[in-house]
């Protein structure tokens, strides 16, 4: 979800992330697309594969662990209320903190376990957390020579409570504090009284993102090891996302839940993960500011982990800011590239508008007889609606390419709490890993926002995936050649052109 709306150049960077467009076949049901060929279980095991994965996404398949699949916010909120009592570390990172409900009831749990004495660290982007004029006018303090970034109003009481708050994605260089501070002032200066997004997305620079989302908290065991729990995926914090599922609507603007999916880890690959969330912490903040806790050494948090299942797992990131760029896509190209033939590619992103380097090899799979289905967003669904437009120019490319593409657009549930889809997710033949994280296929994802996704394999982990992908599969609505050809030329011509342009621009 991109909750702030960008400026101009910024709204060109999502729609860069545009593909182009024809015309799909006519199908088969459903159920004949989320099912495949069982023999290729040894393909994904096979070492060179693997070899291969450590090699263009520099990441490690970590064996021993436990994994499971948090389906809306109905179960990946009860599973943070679980994991925060009595732990004694906790670290918090989010693209979005919402002044709403659910994120109020979040700091306030936290700010007790930080009052009960413990460790408790978050992380939060500060361009997708405004809300508005009265957060930016809060946050920015414009008088000359005063400390100009202060933090949210919302999340200043944790802060008091002894949590250290440490907001991302903020303007370090001096130039770019005097581009936001100009852009405050021009924007404080023609709608101060309003809670526009609208507005706030004016901001220049607005045109990227820090986009992981995680939830580690660790107990002491009997042996009295730090042992971590991590949550991962595509769930921020704010109540579209925990209502997911539950029919709650949040108040007071009547806005239902979104259909979402995290993970939840134990075992040895969750060193990897706080690794990741303590190397963002350390781009961030300076350690003199962080508070003289011995609970903070490195060596501490990243104690080796217990066995604690039969999964393997890969954790993948990239933040191109630090020069490490495109390593979730290189997985996900190098995945589909090792799928077999008449087996299956499952992909449901909330945006689908992948570059060339996905799309041709998917088209390249679909000529040598692999099956895809993909469930993405319906404009009646979408938040961002372009993107739906640009989405329906790629199932073009992709039909083109073979009927075996199956191409499925989200129907919206908002009674049940499912009225987006914001899943980000894939799995790849018939008994290949399954990819959960922030990462959509767009633009931004790809070339400028910081991502993070976990490749699962292991047995029961893939059959929870897959009958919640045939039950997604139910509630969306298959697009046909039809329906694509009957859209205005000047439409589809339009959609051609956002991703070929956009795209070329992005790559330079």
């Amino acid at each position: 979800m991109i909750r702030p709306f960008p400026n101009c150049a910024a709204l060109l960077g999502l729609l860069l992330t545009a593909c182009a467009a024809r015309t799909p076949a006519h199908l088969g049901a459903p159920a004949d697309w989320t099912l495949g060929t069982a023999e290729d279980c040894a393909l994904w095991q096979d070492a060179r594969l693997q070899r291969h994965l450590d090699r263009v996404t520099h990441s490690r398949q970590r064996t021993g662990n436990a994994a499971r699949l948090l389906v809306n916010g109905a179960d990946a909120w009860q599973a943070r209320r679980d994991n925060l009592v009595d732990a004694e570390v906790i670290l918090v990172k989010t693209f979005i903190w919402a002044d709403d409900a659910t994120g109020r009831q979040l700091r306030d749990r936290l700010a007790a376990r930080a009052r009960a004495g413990a460790l408790v660290i978050v992380q939060y982007d500060l361009k997708g957390s405004l809300k508005g004029m009265g957060d930016l006018s809060a946050s920015l303090d414009l008088a000359p020579g005063q400390a100009w970034l202060k933090d949210l109003p919302h999340l200043r009481s944790l802060k008091q409570a002894g949590v250290v708050l440490v907001p991302t994605n903020v303007p370090r260089s001096a130039r770019q504090q005097r581009r936001w501070q100009q852009s405050a002032r021009d924007l404080t200066g023609i709608s101060a009284d309003t809670e526009s997004r609208g507005d706030v997305g004016r901001l220049r620079g607005l045109n990227h993102f820090d986009h992981e989302k995680y939830f580690l908290t660790a107990h002491r065991d009997d042996q009295n090891r730090l042992v971590w729990r991590a949550i991962l995926g595509g769930l921020n914090i704010a109540d579209e996302y925990a209502h997911g599922g539950t029919g709650k609507v949040e108040a007071p603007g009547g806005r239902p839940g979104w259909r979402d999916t995290d993970v939840e880890l134990r075992g040895p690959v969750t060193t990897d993960i706080v690794a990741r969330y303590l190397d963002v912490l350390g781009v961030n903040v300076q350690p003199r500011f962080l508070p003289d806790d011995p609970r903070l050494r490195r060596d501490l948090l990243l104690q080796a982990q217990p066995r604690a299942g039969e999964a393997q797992v890969r954790f993948v990131w990239n933040q191109p800011a630090l020069r490490n760029g495109r390593h979730i896509e290189r997985l996900l190209r190098s995945l589909v590239k090792a799928t077999p033939e008449d087996a299956v590619i499952r992909m449901e992103m909330a945006y689908f508008t992948p570059s060339r380097r996905i799309r041709q090899p998917l088209q390249r799979a679909l000529r040598k007889d692999r099956r895809l289905a993909v469930i993405t967003n319906s404009s009646r669904s979408i938040d961002v609606p372009f993107v739906a437009t640009a989405s329906r120019a790629v199932y073009e490319e992709l039909l083109k390419s073979g009927p075996q593409a199956a191409l499925f657009e989200w129907e919206p549930r908002p009674r049940v709490g499912e009225e987006t889809l914001h899943v980000k997710a894939a799995s790849f033949g018939a008994c290949g890993p399954v990819m959960v994280g922030s990462s959509n296929l767009d633009g931004l994802s790809t070339e400028h926002n910081s991502e993070s996704v976990a490749l699962i394999s292991e047995a029961a982990f893939r059959r929870d995936f897959d009958t919640q992908f045939a039950m997604d599969v139910e509630q969306s609505r298959r697009i046909r050649q039809g329906e694509i050809e009957s859209a205005p030329s000047i439409r589809r011509f339009l959609g051609r052109m956002v991703y070929r342009v956009g795209w070329y621009f992005l790559d330079n």
